[in-house]
């Protein structure tokens, strides 16, 4: 099939590109980038010195740029999901198929009619639930026993079309986001590449989801305050810190109201100190944070 793929440098898009650009036509591969989108034809710094790591043979962890290179596929970046330039290429190469993992806009109307067979986006939750940009936090912060990774048609609302594959597995307490991410990117690629395949052939069978069932995974605003220790048990508080830690830090005041900087969560003890929950106190090892039914010990 004819391809574009739309991601980032992050593990789901990279991995899932090096799954399905062997098998496919990739006509294009569109990265989100915040920064200013230089000119196609002025060289940065970077490019220049990708020239000469290249030809001196030196090894660079696979980004999507590079793996457009050897897809021999034009990359495009762009700052949003309705780019009108973008739009434009993408006409011009006709493609069958968008592929869509980890790109974080919306994508336009004008865009989504572009291909004949459609759009299909690798979402790193179960879906229904966690529709959004934020899916792993989400995960966590919904104390999630287990998670996985789906396929879907894409739609003008977002992650609420059709699901085509899912994968399910256990998520274990405490489990680093980072690893996580890194697992979703192995499972999801695998996941996309057979999706295509059946696609491709015409045995590809959808499923609609139940709204019912649905939840949001919006962003988050830095410093807001997450964690419930009126109704949060310590185990629970201990999975959320030690999860998504440095990804997110609780925001957490000491006795005297200065501000508590962990850098890092050691584990949980459970018993009666008589503390109130939320409240931190100094320790040998840092602090402990006081939640019900125990305390969560974090270094300094």
């Amino acid at each position: 099939m004819r391809l574009v793929f739309f991601g980032t440098d992050g593990p789901l898009s990279v991995h899932a590109l090096r799954a399905i650009g062997p098998d496919h036509e990739v006509a294009g591969v569109v990265r989100a980038t915040t920064k200013p989108v230089p000119h196609p034809r002025a060289p940065t710094a970077r490019g220049l010195f990708g020239g000469v790591a290249r030809a001196l043979g030196w090894r660079r962890r696979a980004s999507l740029p590079g793996l457009a290179r050897s897809l021999h596929a034009p990359l495009w970046e762009t700052r949003s999901g309705k780019d009108p330039e973008i739009t434009a290429r993408i006409a011009a190469v006709r493609p069958d198929l968008i592929c869509i993992a980890g790109f974080p806009w919306l994508l336009g109307p004008e865009v989504l009619a572009l291909p004949s067979a459609g759009a299909l986006n690798a979402h790193a939750a179960l879906l229904p639930r966690h529709r959004g940009p934020l899916p792993l936090f989400w995960i966590y912060y919904r104390d999630d026993r287990e998670t996985g990774v789906t396929v879907h048609r894409v739609t003008e609302q977002a992650d609420a079309g059709d699901i085509l594959e899912q994968v399910t597995f256990p998520l274990p307490r405490g489990f680093p986001v980072e690893a996580l991410n890194r697992l979703n990117a192995e499972r999801g690629a695998a996941l996309l590449r057979h999706t295509l395949t059946a696609v491709a052939s015409g045995r590809a069978v959808a499923r609609k989801q139940d709204e019912r069932l649905a939840t949001r995974a919006p962003m988050v605003r830095a410093g807001s305050r997450m964690i419930d220790f009126e109704t949060w048990e310590v185990e629970r508080v201990w999975h959320f810190l030690a999860g998504l830690y440095p990804r997110f830090m609780e925001p957490l005041t000491a006795e005297d109201g200065t501000p508590v900087g962990y850098s890092g969560v050691l584990g949980y003890e459970r018993g009666a100190r008589g503390a109130a929950p939320g409240s931190v106190t100094r320790a040998r090892h840092g602090f402990d944070l006081h939640c019900r039914g125990g305390w969560v010990r974090l270094s300094r």
